[in-house]
């Protein structure tokens, strides 16, 4: 019986700022960078294989390395098969995390790496080859201190249904506050007040921005009131800013009263414009399916509920990704959109909502 173990470790080595180090491979064109990693010798346990190829790779005691508790099972190229046993098609691997206080001279093996570099976190997400890589590098810590992002709930909803991608925020290491108000008993100006004092109270240096639906329009009125002082960057999920065809079908079929005082300078129209200096990015649903498409025919891609074109608001870049109105609440890839948005501002690579976008590497 021959062949590497199919169980790895991953070491993520970052320092408390926030830089993360990644190793070039000496053995792959073109350069692929990495953490520390490798593959469990016979009779080791995950802590001890993290241990081990820490040193031998960077030369650094890492007995004080963190385990994560994540696990990633990931598919192993045809071409790396013939290191494993006959019929070996996945890897399982363990996630560790280094902590250092600044970054520190490392002792490469060369036989392995020929470079190294310390990035800041996004950059260094950036570079990593493998997603489950990049995934680790993403999870590393930011301090509630440092950035939190404020999610704000649609129509007829509340903070609870934020929560999903609260967590998927959570584990891409940031600090999150669900804003909770009354969706049809205030006016989304009433709401934009509280909303404004509420992030007064946050001890955070930088504050993001992400709504969905009516909370995008309780945005618009807050910044445009008064913008909060630290404010960074803001995505929008399925909002209409430009007002909703389906809150008029409901008016004109006598039901404009389930909407309560959303109605005011929100989803009949007028909302204010969204400001310049706040950068925002729009995720737009294209799966036409909804309870609302019993009222009407929404005309050209929607998401069941609201029209792209209702979502447009000059200066956001835009994403569209194939889910429902609410269903851009649970998707995965639209939260790694809107994370690689927050991490990285304009021009940040819409790597799955548009169209099929760009395909993972996969891990080594």
């Amino acid at each position: 019986m021959g062949g590497k173990r199919p169980e790895s470790v991953l070491v993520v080595i970052h320092t408390r700022g926030g830089e993360v180090l990644l190793l070039r491979r000496a053995d792959r064109e073109p350069a692929f960078w990495q953490s520390v990693t490798g593959s469990l010798e016979s009779g080791e346990t995950p802590r001890t294989a993290a241990v081990r190829e820490a040193r031998e790779e960077t030369g650094l005691s890492a007995e004080n390395l963190i385990e994560c508790r994540r696990r990633r099972r990931f598919f192993i190229p045809p071409s790396w098969r013939g290191r494993f046993e006959s019929g070996v098609t996945h890897n399982l691997e363990h996630e560790f995390r280094l902590e250092l206080p600044a970054p520190m001279e490392i002792q490469r093996a060369p036989a392995e790496h020929d470079a190294h570099c310390w990035l800041p976190r996004a950059e260094a997400v950036e570079r990593a080859a493998s997603w489950t890589n990049r995934a680790a590098i993403r999870s590393i810590p930011v301090a509630p201190s440092e950035v939190t992002v404020v999610l704000v709930h649609g129509l007829w909803l509340g903070p609870h249904s934020m929560r999903p991608l609260a967590r998927r925020l959570r584990a891409a290491g940031f600090a999150t506050e669900c804003f909770r108000y009354r969706s049809t008993r205030e006016s989304p100006a009433q709401a934009a007040r509280r909303l404004a004092a509420f992030i007064e109270r946050l001890d955070a240096s930088t504050i993001h921005l992400v709504a969905h639906s009516l909370g995008g329009i309780v945005l618009a009125h807050m910044l445009s009131a008064r913008a909060p002082g630290r404010i960074g960057r803001a995505v929008l999920l399925g909002s209409p800013m430009r007002g909703a065809a389906a809150a008029g079908a409901l008016r004109d079929r006598g039901l404009g009263r389930w909407l309560g005082r959303a109605r005011e300078q929100g989803l009949y129209g007028g909302a204010p414009g969204w400001p310049r200096e706040v950068p925002v990015a729009v995720v737009a649903g294209v799966i036409a399916c909804g309870p609302i498409r019993v009222l009407l025919r929404l005309t050209g891609p929607h998401d069941g509920t609201v029209t792209v074109r209702e979502t447009a608001t000059p200066g956001a870049q835009r994403f569209l990704s194939r889910v429902t109105h609410f269903g851009l609440l649970f998707s995965r890839r639209v939260a790694d959109t809107v994370i690689t948005y927050l991490e990285q501002g304009s021009g940040a690579a819409n790597h799955h909502c548009l169209r099929r976008g760009r395909k993972r590497a996969t891990a080594p």
